[in-house]
């Protein structure tokens, strides 16, 4: 009898857990900034690309589970802020920041990229759709006098600086 309710809760704990994460997908497909995790690779490259060193302030808009933040703190030594709208994937990235032991150097903001007070930072990171990478875009220029932007995937509409393909997926940076 107590291996029939020990199964239960288990079971029980796992549909909860499966339900919370098929929540966040879901809701993230009705906004502009879908969750898709970066994979380490990508997010090691975009930090390479971006001349990441100690002390760069991060800036990741949609910054979804926070791969590309933990490993721009863990293996670049920036400090970094991520802007997460969608509340289970910031919940998320929160656990996935204290589980790399980051939590001092990333800090995630649950809130609409678009709405956000954008803080002083050196390099911006994104993977965005299209839509949201054209719309933020402008924001940024307006907001930065000197910035590195670095976009997984996407393009902005001003000229790229340097591309580099990583398997399948390509990495931009953009300077002004």
């Amino acid at each position: 009898m107590d291996v029939l309710y020990v199964t239960l809760i288990a079971l029980l704990i796992f549909l909860f857990f499966f339900t919370i994460i098929i929540t966040g997908v879901a809701m993230t497909i009705l906004t502009s900034a879908p969750w898709v995790p970066t994979p380490k690779g990508i997010s090691r490259k975009m930090c390479e690309l971006a001349g990441l060193k100690k002390g760069d302030k991060v800036l990741d808009l949609g910054c979804g589970d926070a791969s590309i933040l933990i490993v721009a703190a863990k293996e670049f030594g920036a400090t970094c802020v991520g802007v997460e709208l969608n509340p289970v994937v910031a919940m998320m990235a929160r656990i996935r920041v204290r589980m790399n032991g980051v939590q001092d150097r990333v800090k995630i903001i649950r809130a609409n990229m678009f709405d956000v007070e954008l803080p002083d930072v050196d390099v911006v990171m994104m993977y965005l759709l299209p839509k949201a990478t054209h719309k933020i875009e402008n924001r940024i220029q307006e907001r930065y006098e000197h910035l590195t932007v670095v976009s997984h995937g996407f393009e902005l509409e001003q000229k790229e600086k340097e591309s580099e393909k990583i398997g399948k997926a390509t990495v931009r940076k953009y300077k002004w």
